[in-house]
């Protein structure tokens, strides 16, 4: 195999951090992405401030849909992750080469079905499942989804191939291909906007066009840099085998991401019903969050990848040594980015142009999160160990439990404790809590020692079709 990077040796604090670095870069990019939209129509998207603010309001109720949809793709690309890497671990080439292919067919058909779904429903979903009752935030929101819709097929695409490529030790990829997405988004946003006067559908045809070259861009760079995806068109095929294991690890992670974005409909669902101010609050204070957890999810997707491979190679005291790094990093950088939060959310709410009652609600929301964060910072590291180790059901189970118990505690205290609009982010610190009663204990259990997948049934795999 050409060279890439082997966590299966080495320091194993610098393997991690060395490799979450990109990664985080590259959330970094793909959040300033999103927040490029909502920074350019909360200022320059109307010709009033009443219009901007409800075109602000609007893209934010559709971020949990989007993320519904994008449920599928991100959970069948960590679980195919999950195989590839213990696959690479192993050293078994041909059979990697051949669950990537799987991989990779797999979501371009999910993607292209659920673009055309996206589109034909955006006013159903928008209205009917995202309650956004207000009429003109309601318009609004219909128009971006659907447009938003249509790069469902490249951001499948790109998971897929950003997914292969972090198994394999590559995390830098991600990070290149978001670079020129982020910034061509960046000016496709200003110069629609600002130039034609598109409004919302300006920001949603930046952002499909910027998906467009990005999932472009990952398959060159892939095909480019790594001889061994250079698929010849026999070498192209959908392996059955292969893809009854992807779903095996797929599936519980499907359902565990579809479960976090379902938990997050219905949290915007009741962010909706408290009207426009809450909306354009909650979009605020939900993208700081966004950037604040950046570090803490870069640290769990390279402890899963670095479990990945340490568990193909049975290496299982590199395990648990990665297992106490990435927690005292994750740990230590949250402590760091709560201060900062805390002390400058009223500056990070300014940024979208709020004021008054929304800037008020959405500088409690960043506040309070930022006390809250530690909880996340602790449980994650684990969760991404035991992905990596192939207990997908117990890591479903962690996030069905944990979003639950938020909605649960959140729709309590709005309708029955009478807390109103600060239910929306007071449920934080249950569903938090919770994931590190069931992910750490889990972790000391070592039940996870015994989901190694890569082993005979992946030798008697079915032939391709």
């Amino acid at each position: 195999m050409e060279k890439r990077r082997d966590m299966t040796v080495g320091v194993v604090w610098k393997e991690l951090l060395f490799f979450s670095i990109p990664i985080m870069l590259g959330q970094f990019l793909q959040q300033l992405y999103n927040t490029v939209d909502s920074i350019v129509v909360s200022r320059y998207g109307g010709e009033t401030q009443e219009i901007c603010d409800a075109m602000f309001a609007a893209v934010g109720s559709c971020t949990s849909l989007i993320f519904l949809f994008l449920a599928i793709s991100i959970g069948l690309a960590n679980g195919g992750g999950v195989l590839i890497s213990q696959l690479y671990g192993a050293r078994r080439e041909q059979e990697l080469r051949r669950a990537a292919s799987t991989l990779l067919i797999t979501q371009t058909a999910l993607g292209t079905v659920l673009a055309v779904a996206g589109c034909a429903g955006a006013e159903l979903l928008v209205v009917g499942l995202m309650r956004v009752t207000d009429e003109t935030c309601r318009l609004y929101a219909i128009e971006y989804f659907a447009i938003y819709a249509v790069g469902l097929i490249f951001q499948y695409v790109y998971n897929a191939v950003s997914g292969i490529l972090r198994a394999v030790g590559d995390s830098r990829a991600s990070m290149y291909f978001l670079i020129v997405s982020a910034v061509l988004n960046t000016v496709l946003d200003l110069w629609f906007v600002i130039s034609f006067g598109w409004g919302v559908v300006g920001v949603a045809v930046a952002t499909v066009i910027s998906q467009a070259v990005c999932a472009a861009f990952s398959i060159f760079y892939m095909f480019r840099r790594y001889p061994i995806f250079r698929f010849r068109r026999r070498e192209f095929v959908f392996d059955t085998g292969k893809f009854r294991l992807c779903l095996r690890l797929g599936i519980p992670a499907i359902i565990q991401q579809a479960v976090i974005s379902m938990g997050n409909v219905f949290i915007q669902r009741l962010v909706n019903s408290f009207g426009q101010v809450t909306m354009a609050a909650f979009n605020a204070g939900n993208r700081m969050e966004s950037y604040a957890l950046i570090p803490i999810f870069g640290m769990n997707n390279a402890a899963a990848s670095f479990t990945g491979q340490n568990v193909g190679a049975e290496k299982y005291d590199r395990v648990h040594s990665g297992w106490k790094a990435a927690t005292l990093m994750s740990v230590c950088s949250s402590v760091v980015i709560a201060v900062l939060l805390y002390f400058l959310a009223p500056d990070f709410a300014r940024l979208f142009n709020l004021s008054g009652e929304p800037l008020e609600q959405a500088v409690e929301y960043q506040r309070f999160m930022s006390c809250c964060i530690i909880l996340f910072a602790t449980y994650m590291p684990a969760t991404g160990l035991l992905q990596g180790a192939g207990d997908v059901i117990w890591t479903s189970l962690t996030s069905f439990s944990t979003l639950g118990i938020r909605v649960a505690v959140s729709y309590l205290m709005a309708y029955v404790l009478g807390v109103g609009y600060a239910a929306c982010w007071l449920n934080i610190p249950f569903g938090w809590g919770l994931g590190v009663l069931m992910s750490i204990p889990r972790y000391f259990s070592k039940a996870w020692m015994s989901k190694r997948v890569v082993g005979r049934a992946l030798e008697n795999s079915e032939e391709a079709v």
